[in-house]
Parts: C-alpha cells; structure tokens; sequence
C-alpha cells in the first residue's frame, strides 16, 4: 500500500500511513514534565538512600538516654567533645568514653566492641553528636543514638553522670 504524498499543510504520515498531527506545543511542556517526574523520583531515591545509611542512627531526648544507660549496663557513653569543651559547667561524664569527633574517623576502631551494642553520643549541644551518630551508622554500628541538645541540656535537666574523668 502506497501513502499518500505528503501535502505541506499536513504533517508526514508515519510508517503505518496514519496521520499522526503533531502538537509542537506539547513537546516543551511533556519535556518538563518528564523533567519533573524525573527530578522528583530521583529526590526521593536520595533520600531513601540517605535514610537507609543512617538508618541505624536515631536522635533522642535526655530522658531516653537517661533510660537508656540505666537499663542497658553494656552500652557505650561516648562523648565526642574537644579537649577544650570541658568546662566546670559542662564537665566530664563518668563510665564514658572520650573521643573527639574530629578523631573519630582514625579511632572508631576503639569502639568496634559496641559495634551491635547501644551507643549513646554527647556533644556540647547535640550537633557534633549527630555527625559521629551518622558516621559510625555508616560504618556497620546497629544501635547508635545522639541525645538532642548534647551535654547542655543533659545538664539543664540534671539527669547526673558528671563527675568522670572519661578515657
């Protein structure tokens, strides 16, 4: 079967002889919605991605910790504070073990013990917790938690501990 010759008000018929109209105001807009579909599903790939490396890291309030600690005598106290963040309104925790964030990546292998353990991370306000809280996540620890607003607000609310030398 022979098409029709193509006539210039019409657009070209394609390989099956049927006439096809073309919309060339809808290739921009199908464009960007393809744009956006794509966007938005890679969005929610990354964060699924994200939430699955730090899947294992969870942050929780004082209280929690606190009970935490009482009631898991085998979990690890790790404050990653600087040397020079201890102060007499913040100092020290007892049973607590002290290794700086910015050490943590070169010392983890200190901890590897707690690996499938409860470990509860202090910083002076909860910020540089949350980053040795997601880090040690990636490395293969199960139970990792960060207490929100650190060792401030431990403090705040006079939960104890403090009094250690740490380690």
């Amino acid at each position: 079967m022979k098409s029709a010759p193509r006539s210039p008000s019409r657009p070209m018929d394609n390989r099956f002889g049927e006439y096809r109209p073309t919309m060339p105001f809808l290739r921009p807009l199908a464009a960007a919605a393809l744009c956006l579909g794509l966007a938005s599903s890679g969005c929610a790939t990354s964060r699924r991605v994200v939430e699955s490396l730090t899947a294992n890291c969870r942050e929780v309030q004082p209280g929690v910790a606190n009970e935490m600690i009482r009631d898991n005598p085998r979990s690890l106290v790790l404050d990653v504070r600087h040397r020079e963040e201890f102060t007499a309104d913040l100092p020290h925790l007892q049973r607590c073990r002290e290794v700086p964030l910015s050490e943590l990546p070169r010392r983890f292998s200190e901890i590897g013990a707690w690996k499938k353990e409860t470990i509860v991370i202090f910083s002076r306000d909860g910020t540089d917790a949350a980053s040795a809280c997601e880090f040690l996540a990636r490395q293969g620890f199960l139970y990792v938690s960060h207490v929100e607003g650190g060792v401030a607000e431990w403090q705040r609310r006079r939960f104890g501990l403090f009094g250690g030398t740490g380690s």
